[in-house]
């Protein structure tokens, strides 16, 4: 009988018999929009530098190279317990490092803003997405280009580079509940070019995922107050999902961290959600050591649910 009373009183503690832990399993997502930045050489803070000719010229400083950072970023992932990123400009060997860092925890997909250089070995930047693989099943994927004709690589409007949204169907093997993710980079020169990539992104979220529940993120490249980012809001049912979440926002006001100085500048990174999303937590992670920073942009970092 004692044992049968102490075996009983275990079930107590842990507060749920076997189908209840698992009708109980966590429905959080944990949703990160994060530009990572390019592997560039000596990568650091900058100074201008005037030749003899008196050209001038920026030179890096070396305290921000992809190496330093690298090993901060694994960390964050791990530390928060990321269950999906989108991220922004990586190179090919970027997304191997992260690869190798990262392990079998996740998986990482996405094609290449520029397929075409890929094929004859030039680096170019990579909008891939990040999941967790023992969580999440994806049940499809594909990619569209900002430009007149979105189904092929191209540029759009008449921007410098192809700019491309990689986005993926998922099964939380948890709730069995599925959700789309759109992971963009909108070009970083001309308000047209953003203005019609911004209409464009609206039409093939609203083609591709219909009525059902979707996260869009990505850096934009624009402010609250420009006309991308209304076009979005604009559209009836895409969400900001920083104005609808239950706590106060944690963390910057900006996202930009541009020259790795930490100073006070703009918000042009974002995460869009359907209405069915209820948003618990959004923090914007200033984190710096020892001289050090994740990236020249901020992640943003979401609690979520899905309703």
């Amino acid at each position: 009988m004692k044992i049968i009373s102490l075996i009983f009183a275990v079930f107590i503690l842990c507060g749920c018999t076997t189908k209840q832990c698992q009708d109980t399993k966590d429905e959080s997502l944990s949703i990160c929009q994060f530009n990572m930045r390019y592997d560039h050489p000596n990568d650091g803070h900058t100074k201008e530098v005037v030749d003899a000719n008196g050209k001038k010229t920026l030179v890096y400083d070396g305290t921000n190279a992809w190496p330093k950072r690298l090993p901060l970023i694994k960390n964050f992932f791990i530390y928060h317990e990321i269950d999906i990123c989108g991220s922004q400009e990586l190179f090919g060997n970027q997304v191997a490092d992260m690869k190798k860092a990262l392990g079998d925890t996740y998986k990482i997909f996405g094609t290449t803003t520029t397929p075409s250089k890929t094929k004859i070995g030039k680096r170019n930047h990579n909008n891939v997405i990040f999941y967790k693989a023992s969580r999440f099943e994806l049940l499809d994927s594909g990619v569209f280009w900002l430009s007149e004709t979105p189904e092929k690589e191209s540029r759009g409007w008449g921007a410098e580079y192809p700019r491309n949204c990689n986005w993926g169907k998922f099964k939380d093997k948890n709730t069995g509940k599925e959700f789309f993710i759109f992971n963009t980079h909108f070009h970083h020169k001309g308000d047209h070019v953003r203005v019609e990539s911004a209409k464009l992104f609206v039409k093939k979220i609203k083609e591709i995922a219909g009525d059902n529940t979707f996260y869009a993120m990505g850096d934009f490249n624009a402010r609250p107050d420009s006309n991308p980012i209304k076009i979005i809001k604009d559209s009836g049912f895409m969400i900001d999902a920083s104005k609808v979440c239950k706590t106060p926002l944690y963390g910057s006001t900006f996202t930009d961290n541009y020259g790795y100085t930490g100073k006070k500048s703009v918000w042009i990174d974002w995460v869009f959600i359907s209405k069915n999303i209820e948003v618990e937590k959004f923090a914007v992670f200033s984190e710096c050591f020892d001289g050090v920073w994740l990236s020249d942009h901020f992640p943003l970092l979401l609690k979520t649910k899905i309703k």
